[in-house]
């Protein structure tokens, strides 16, 4: 797919959910039926990415918490027992669409809005619940993230990491201001991307 890919916005009622397919019944069965009315409630908010008014990609945010007891120990130890997080509750790419790094846009926008979102409102970390193995990949390919000690698909990314983790990959993905579109082609390079390191201090 060679055509440009719009920048990432909050869903609206007259995008056509219907046609999406990720390949994956429970993702696409949510974003056809309950994406626009969890939003319309203010329980999550869903952002896509659309090329020729089509969405080819969406993820979902939700204010959340996580257990201290399932989180790194040493993540841990700095947040009350209940920690404040922001929940990427899901995030699907319409298989016509695969290969082309929409996976990585939507992510990184996710990443963005949920640092966004902790400055005002407080919240320590992302949190990512794997629907399985191959998501698990995806993820911890593309994040410095923190495995759970209670679940192994359960993963957690704190908000300093992610600061540092936009900041290292900033060349890879870049809207000059006023802009509203994103060249497939300079969007996502995996090859290029740097890995922040695993570091204590990005805790």
């Amino acid at each position: 797919m060679n055509a440009t890919l719009l920048a990432p916005r909050r869903l609206r009622k007259e995008d056509l959910r219907n046609s999406f397919r990720s390949g994956v019944d429970e993702l696409d069965t949510w974003f056809q039926k309950f994406a626009w009315e969890n939003q319309r409630n203010n329980n999550a908010v869903t952002y896509v990415a659309c090329a020729d008014k089509r969405v080819v990609g969406y993820c979902a945010l939700a204010a959340g918490g996580v257990s201290k007891a399932s989180v790194d120990e040493h993540f841990a130890m700095r947040h009350p027992s209940d920690i404040p997080c922001i929940l990427l509750a899901r995030l699907a790419v319409d298989e016509r669409a695969t290969g082309q790094g929409i996976g990585m846009v939507m992510l990184q926008d996710a990443l963005r809005r949920a640092l966004a979102a902790s400055k005002p409102l407080g919240a320590a970390c992302v949190l990512i619940h794997c629907r399985d193995a191959a998501a698990k990949s995806f993820y911890m390919h593309h994040v410095d993230a923190l495995a759970s000690p209670a679940d192994p698909l359960q993963l957690v990314v704190p908000m300093k990491r992610i600061e540092a983790l936009l900041v290292e990959q900033g060349r890879g993905w870049r809207i000059e201001p006023g802009a509203d579109s994103i060249s497939l082609c300079l969007a996502i390079s995996t090859k290029q991307r740097k890995r922040v390191p695993h570091a204590s201090t990005l805790l």
